[in-house]
């Protein structure tokens, strides 16, 4: 299988097969960076500029429409809290928590662009969202 470089690279067509490299690359590793490694996976991903524009489309369609949110909604759903959950014994609603973690940041970061999280390193967010992302996954 491919890594989520090379899929990348392949252009944003492939968006879905991308962030299924990127989540297999996240989920392997240690438990207790498992946290760590769920955020940054979901900021390279929105870090993609090839990708971004797209990302930001789901988004929209997401606020839009209810078929745009339901396929949001899946997509997590999916991800994070279905794939997770099989592999850490958090419940759903910690598992919803990571969830929101992640998307109030995509809100705040690449649709608002709120300061100080819009122009904040991908290496500060990981370092101030993963331990609260991984504190879900223990619970």
């Amino acid at each position: 299988m491919p890594g989520a470089t090379e899929v990348a690279n392949a252009g944003p067509e492939n968006l879905a097969a991308y962030a299924n490299a990127l989540f297999e690359e996240a989920i392997a590793g240690p438990r207790e960076q498992l946290g760590e490694r769920l955020f940054r996976m979901s900021l390279t991903a929105w870090e993609n500029p090839q990708l971004r524009p797209q990302l930001l489309e789901k988004i929209r369609s997401a606020t839009t429409s209810e078929e745009g949110a339901a396929a949001l909604r899946d997509h997590f759903s999916a991800m994070l809290v279905e794939r997770v959950g099989e592999v850490v014994g958090a419940s759903r609603l910690h598992l919803n928590a990571v969830v929101a973690q992640v998307v109030g940041l995509i809100m705040l970061r690449y649709v608002m662009r709120m300061e100080p999280i819009a122009s904040a390193s991908v290496g500060e967010l990981v370092d101030t969202f993963a331990p609260t992302i991984q504190r879900y996954l223990d619970a």
